[in-house]
Order: C-alpha cells, then structure tokens, then sequence
C-alpha cells in the first residue's frame, strides 16, 4: 500500500489530505554572504551575513471529480484551508508552522508561497481538480 504524503499544522494538529504521492520534491539551501569594507590578505574576502534558510518546494495534485455527494467535490475549501495556514496569525511574525510528512520524509517550516492553478471544473463551474505549488520555509 502507498503511503500519502500529509501536512499538517503544528499548532492545532488540523491534517491536510495530499490525494496522491507527490512526483517529486525539492529541498534547498540558501546562504548570503557579504564583503568587508576593507580586504586583508589574511581573509577571505567573503563573510557569511545570512545563512541557514532551507526551502522545500511540491506540487500537490487535488481531485475530487469522482466524490459523491457532489458537494463534496468542491475544492475551494481545502485551499482555502491551505490560504488560511499562510497568514500570519494576530500578534505573531510569521505564518504558523507546518509539517510534510511522507514515509520517512519530514519537513516542518512556514508557508513561504502558494500558488493555484485550477484544471477542471463540473458544468456548474465548481472547481473539482487543481495543482497547488507550495513552498515551505525554515
């Protein structure tokens, strides 16, 4: 059996369905460095000034065409969900903390970018397919 990948919010446990094994994933790290005003032979000429950003970055693919009841094929509401875990919440300075997990993979950051494309839609215009881009941050 295959395992799904899931993400979930780590303040109040909520679970986010990922409706399928994502085809690939990315994980990167990002350093800044900077150079001193003055060069000494002695140095290096760079410094580290930031460093450490890691950014994880999937496509997950939604599908609820095959749902019945059909208003249960509405997928607005799980983005939505996913919009709502990237604000930043009242009286704090980043986004809340989420965890993806598949299998043995686990990365927990912030929501850094989100982004919809919709790719089916029932004759009544609901929207029952999509491929959201997310990009996670710690």
């Amino acid at each position: 059996m295959l395992v799904k990948a899931t993400l979930t919010h780590m303040t109040t446990l909520e679970s986010f369905p990922v409706l399928w094994n994502p085809k690939s994933y990315s994980v990167s790290r990002d350093h800044r460095f900077a150079a001193p005003a003055a060069l000494s032979a002695h140095h290096s000429p760079l410094r580290l000034s930031v460093g450490g950003a890691e950014r994880f970055f999937t496509r997950l693919f939604l599908d609820a065409s095959a749902q019945i009841p059909p208003e249960r094929q509405d997928l607005r509401g799980l983005v939505d969900l996913l919009e709502r875990w990237s604000d930043v919440q009242a009286g704090a300075d980043l986004p809340p903390r989420l965890l993806f997990a598949w299998g043995s993979f686990r990365f927990r950051g912030h929501v850094e970018a989100l982004r919809q494309e919709w790719t089916r839609f029932d004759a009544d215009g609901t929207p029952v397919r999509a491929w959201v881009d997310l990009t996670l941050r710690r």
